[in-house]
């Protein structure tokens, strides 16, 4: 399949998930992180949109090896683009929004931003 029509049927399948439905008042939001798992870097894309239906609402995101990240994804439409036909691994993980995932994500932006230093 040439790769604009593999990105076409990556952009049908944009979705949010339901990830809070059946959570009891009073807990926290469900929000998913993940971990690039595949050795491809820029190959494989995230893409989110605000509307599914408008891509003046989309962002990319290029993935690479490692990568890690945490989206809202019952707020935003999203999809991963794989160009490549062979497959592709990631590690997808739901966190509740609360003070302990706040200090995960800021601990794991100090040692990123360490690491830029050296």
């Amino acid at each position: 399949m040439p790769r604009r029509r593999r990105q076409q049927a990556a952009l049908r399948q944009l979705h949010k998930d339901d990830n809070n439905r059946l959570n009891p008042d009073g807990t926290g939001w469900v929000v998913r992180s993940w971990l690039e798992l595949d050795n491809a870097p820029g190959e494989s894309v995230f893409i989110l949109r605000e509307d599914k239906d408008d891509p003046v609402t989309e962002a990319r995101i290029p993935l690479h090896p490692g990568m890690q990240l945490v989206i809202d994804t019952e707020r935003l439409y999203h999809v991963v683009w794989h160009p490549d036909p062979r497959p592709r691994y990631a590690l997808i993980t739901s966190w509740e929004s609360d003070d302990m995932l706040d200090s995960w994500i800021a601990a794991e932006l100090t040692a990123e931003r360490k690491l830029a230093t050296i």
